[in-house]
């Protein structure tokens, strides 16, 4: 194997202008330094190719070790044997020429790390959407052109020229039988259209007022757990300027006083008094 190496130079250069180049032969390298790219371990490496890590589950033998030098050249010989042993297997895997570059195929992982953050909650389904998958409705894209079949020719579905929407095709309006005849249909046709257009406005914005009141509610909670989290639960706990008072939900268990009136102390320990007798 040979390597190119170029101080001072990165990219793809220009091979007329290219400079002089030094060539080193890792081979004659290794036997100079007396090593092998073949390692024994007596415990094999844990691999997890799709990661790019290795995991050395051979003790260390502590008289090994040593102090100084001698631990830091132990703890390097052992570097570098693990990490040829890991480009060993990334060798061995079928590798591809893309661009006079050799590529390798890494495997799925199969070290799990963590998450940074949590996993994010589904996001709540609006009126129309869980009534789709309540009836088992699935949504079909449909083609943005439309055979129009007065002009005979394919027009788009909605815009400008749409199909269906030349007003000399809308110039007549079928009254139902028991309608009144005086009555302005087509203007009332433009109104249920109106209507109906306002009304997917405001279905929308109670959507989108939906979503930001449980984003608020959610954000809330976790400022209360935050509070509750200090040694005070919160009693001494710095407010934001525009943070307001969280409010507490579910029931609130009330104590009796410990100094006051005596009498419903001694009504209570009656009761509890014939309680017992009772079941007794």
């Amino acid at each position: 194997a040979v390597v190119s190496t170029q101080s001072g130079h990165y990219g793809r250069a220009n091979p007329e202008d290219t400079p002089m180049v030094n060539t080193i032969n890792v081979d004659e390298l290794l036997e100079s330094a007396g090593r092998s790219i073949q390692v024994e371990k007596d415990v094999p490496l844990t691999l997890d190719m799709g990661s790019l890590t290795a995991y050395d589950m051979q003790p260390v033998e502590m008289s090994k070790l040593g102090q100084g030098k001698a631990r830091d050249a132990f703890l390097m010989n052992l570097t570098r044997d693990n990490t040829q042993l890991l480009f060993n297997s990334l060798f061995s895997l079928p590798s591809s020429v893309v661009e006079k570059v050799k590529c390798v195929q890494l495997p799925a992982p199969t070290t799990k790390l963590p998450r940074e953050k949590p996993i994010p909650k589904p996001k709540t389904l609006t009126k129309w959407e869980a009534f789709a998958k309540s009836k088992g409705i699935q949504k079909k894209k449909r083609g943005r052109m439309l055979y129009d079949d007065v002009a005979k020719e394919w027009k788009p579905r909605y815009g400008f020229n749409k199909a269906g929407g030349d007003k000399e095709q809308n110039w007549v309006v079928e009254v139902p039988e028991n309608g009144d005849p005086y009555k302005d249909w087509l203007g009332d046709k433009e109104d249920k259209k109106k209507e109906k257009v306002a009304k997917n406005e405001l279905q929308r914005l109670k959507n989108i007022s939906k979503q930001v009141k449980l984003k608020s509610e959610a954000i809330n909670q976790n400022v209360k757990q935050v509070h509750k989290s200090t040694a005070s639960l919160g009693k001494f706990q710095e407010k934001s300027k525009e943070e307001k008072k969280a409010k507490e939900k579910g029931k609130h268990k009330k104590f009796a006083p410990v100094t006051g009136d005596a009498s419903s102390e001694k009504r209570k320990k009656y009761r509890l008094r014939l309680c017992v007798d009772t079941t007794a």
